[in-house]
């Protein structure tokens, strides 16, 4: 059996890109509620009915629970795919960064609003 030397950072690789995929999935589910409540909020609160306490947060349980099961389905992928490998980290944190950034751009309401052309509210 041969034994390598050093951390195995496919495992850090396969986390990193498994809680971009989850907070996708967030802000996916996030804008589908946006874009159309009817629909995606009757679904989004079967959905988390299983949190404690969902009743009071409402159509959020169920984005939560679309971002957690993305979340732990890419991470057990992503681990059996990647854990062995020995990447560089550094482009893994960058692009994680960079990709976490974006997703927070592309959840703030002017940005979305713009992109499905919405009219802003009056005062």
């Amino acid at each position: 059996m041969r034994y390598e030397k050093g951390p195995r950072t496919g495992e850090i690789a396969a986390l990193l890109l498994a809680i971009w995929i989850g907070l996708l999935a967030l802000c996916a589910s996030h804008i589908w509620s946006v874009a159309d409540p009817y629909r995606a909020n009757l679904l989004l609160l079967k959905l988390g009915s299983w949190l404690p306490g969902w009743w009071g947060i409402g159509p959020y349980a169920g984005k939560e629970t679309a971002g957690l099961a993305a979340w732990l389905a890419s991470w057990l992928v992503l681990h059996v795919a990647m854990g062995r490998s020995r990447p560089r980290l550094a482009p893994w944190i960058y692009a994680f960064t960079i990709g976490f950034a974006l997703l927070l751009v592309a959840i703030w309401p002017p940005v979305y609003h713009a992109v499905f052309g919405w009219l802003p509210t009056a005062p």
